[in-house]
């Protein structure tokens, strides 16, 4: 009994394996990152272990090749094969074992050198591999493959290795280094490299022929890489296959019967010819939006004036605010520049409340030299507008009066241009100050997510039925249940529509947007006597990343028609720069100005403005790639320029820097 049993399971296997595929060949690419453990005990020195052997270490490497199959069984078992380079690196490091004295500079006595001995080399390995894959489940798309590989080093078999004296401090190699290569070139020995590997795997089909495979693996190194020295590598790879199948042609299905003859139609009256819609809704193009994605850490400087109308000692509206101040954190301020200085009674309020009670400020209430009746009248306006901010800090904030000290001066120190009405405004303002730096240092908001249009609008096209009588119509976009944008008119809807991505709905789609995602536009039309009617219409929008991680940094006070750096401004310039500037960084400086003078005053202004700016940042850091030193004037405000504050925020230079995501 048990033999014909077995027969029979064989029979069944195969039975199954037939049908499941034809024997089937395939070709693709593949390409794993390599998270590689070193085992080794190279000696320090060649052939003698007298100073210690490097032991055990990480690194990371890659692999990419081509690769191919052959069924043998369908899916069930295939015979697998590739032929890849792999690039993997080596850097291992061991202290010196020696007992060498050397005399200690700092306590003159002689102390045990301690020497940093580190080995680093980026193997270049040609191999192949030849195995097994498995995916014994039809209805499962997960596979199992088994491999031997052999490889040698032919592109790269290189090393390198120096020492670095860690202790004592202050002692120097006789060639007056505190490090040095003690070896270098090819390493001895290298010969085939062999490992058996494991891996786990899932299927997705792309199209009838094409399947994407991601994969997990293990490899186990089975010999030493050289044959002078104990060295075993062995990885951890995740990695990706895109492959091709020569499957055969499927032989086409029998057509159809015909079908029956179809009914008579029923009698056509009036009451059974259904009516056009109402009206339809349709893209115009096919580009799906795009939204970029980019990780930004932004400084934004305080001006440290507020401003008044003429003749006016009330606090504006715009300086007012009404929440609570025991959930004011500077961290939930939004992340815009005049937003934020609005809320500039509120930060230093905050600053304030929290520092030490030594620290105070001072304000300085000043006026346009033509208010008021006379230079009493004037004084008294500067004081009146001085007291109104410190009753802010005073009222809601529960500062101390005796840490508000208040000054009074018909005209600022550093006056604006009085040849434009626009100078008399920015001279009517309080001025604050404080002996404290962190009472007007920045606000920085690091690290978040800054989302930008990059094909920023999606357009539609209309058509209303001649028959029907619209009173009003609404368009709106939402995502998913979140409604994103309304438009709505009086009578018929124009024959095209656009759906503009402003920053404003950027900033609200671009956090809940996957990275192929889909909108919905509903066309509503109430109708005269009838019923509203909807149509709607999807397109897609896609969110990507960006490849570079930004700092940014607009500098602020230049005074009217000025383009020295002050003191505050060099302090911001090097937190930043400290704080981002790392290999592959590159930076542009864009100067600016408000729209008041003349053109090409301006320009030169702006120009000189990024130039100092840019002399600045080479003396923090020399290695510093800067690709763009430009003037643009006023050809670009960003803010409103009937503001003083606006017109403030223009004169400025912004230094972005980009450095690569790693």
């Amino acid at each position: 009994m048990r033999i014909p049993s077995l027969v029979a399971t064989i029979l069944l296997f195969v039975t199954i394996a037939t049908e499941a595929s034809a024997q089937t060949a395939s070709v693709g690419v593949r390409g794993s990152a390599l998270y590689i453990w070193n085992r080794s005990s190279i000696p320090v020195i060649a052939g003698s272990t007298d100073c210690g052997t490097f032991a055990d270490g990480t690194s990371i490497g890659f692999l990419a090749g081509l690769s191919g199959e052959y069924a043998l069984f369908g899916d069930l078992l295939e015979l697998s094969g590739s032929v890849y380079y792999a690039q993997r690196p080596a850097e291992l490091s061991v202290e010196s074992q020696d007992q060498f004295e050397v005399l200690d500079p700092r306590s003159d006595t002689y102390v045990r050198l301690v020497r940093e001995h580190v080995f680093t080399s980026t193997l270049g390995y040609v191999s192949v591999d030849l195995g097994l894959r498995s995916r014994p489940f039809p209805w499962l798309p997960v596979y199992v493959r088994a491999a031997f590989d052999a490889g040698n080093p032919i592109v790269d078999a290189t090393y390198t290795q120096t020492e670095e004296i860690v202790d004592p401090d202050g002692v120097l190699f006789p060639d007056g280094t505190k490090r040095r290569t003690t070896g270098s070139g090819e390493f001895p020995g290298l010969g085939t490299s062999y490992g058996v590997a494991g891996g786990l795997g899932a299927v997705i089909a792309l199209g009838r022929n094409v399947e994407l495979c991601p994969e997990v693996s293990y490899r186990y190194g089975l010999n030493s890489l050289t044959s002078t020295a104990e060295w075993k590598q062995s990885w951890a790879s995740a990695g990706v296959q895109i492959r091709y199948r020569f499957l055969d042609e499927e032989e086409p299905p029998p057509p159809p019967p015909p079908p029956p003859p179809p009914p008579p139609p029923p009698p056509v009256t009036v009451e059974t010819i259904p009516g056009p819609p109402a009206a339809t809704i349709a893209s115009v193009q096919t580009e799906p939006l795009r939204i970029q994605q980019t990780v930004v850490t932004q400084t934004f400087p305080l001006l440290p004036y507020v401003f008044f109308d003429s003749a006016a000692t009330d606090l504006a509206p715009r300086y007012r605010r009404q929440t609570d101040t025991t959930s004011f954190r500077e961290l939930d301020l939004p992340k815009q520049t005049l937003p934020i200085y609005y809320s500039l009674l509120d930060v230093i309020g905050s600053r304030l409340s929290k520092a030490d009670a030594s620290t105070s400020v001072v304000l300085t209430g000043t006026t346009d030299g033509t208010e008021g009746s006379s230079a009493a009248d004037r004084r008294r306006i500067a004081q009146a507008r001085a007291q109104s901010v410190a009753n802010v800090l005073i009222d809601r904030w529960g500062i101390a009066p005796r840490r508000i000290s208040i000054k009074t001066a018909v005209k600022p120190e550093l006056e604006s241009n009085e040849d434009y009405q626009e100078g008399f405004e920015e001279n009517r303002r309080v001025e604050i100050t404080s002996a404290t730096p962190t009472v007007l240092e920045p606000v920085v908001h690091l690290r978040f997510n800054e989302y930008l249009a990059t094909q920023p609008h999606h357009d539609f096209r209309i058509a209303v039925h001649e028959r029907a009588q619209p009173e009003r119509w609404t368009l709106s976009v939402r995502r998913g249940a979140t409604q994103i944008d309304v438009q709505q008119g009086i009578g018929a809807p124009p024959q095209s529509l656009s759906f503009d991505l402003d920053q404003r709905l950027t900033d609200r789609l671009g956090p809940i947007l996957t990275p192929v995602d889909t909108l919905v536009a509903e066309l509503r039309i109430d109708l005269q006597g009838e019923s509203p009617f909807s149509t709607s219409t999807s397109f897609p929008v896609l969110l990507s990343s960006n490849t570079v991680e930004v700092s940014r940094l607009s500098l602020i006070v230049f005074d009217y028609d000025r383009s020295d750096i002050s003191t505050a401004n060099k302090a911001m310039m090097q937190s930043m720069i400290a704080s981002s500037v790392r290999s592959g960084s590159r930076a542009a400086i864009v100067g600016s100005t408000d729209r008041l003078g003349e053109l090409d005053h301006n320009m030169s202004l702006s120009q000189d403005r990024a130039s100092a700016v840019e002399r600045f940042a080479r003396r923090i850091a020399p290695e510093l790639t800067v690709d763009d030193v430009r003037g643009v004037g006023p050809a670009d405000l960003p803010y409103d320029n009937n503001l003083p504050e606006g017109r403030f925020y223009c004169r400025t230079v912004t230094l972005t820097i980009t450095t690569p995501v790693r």
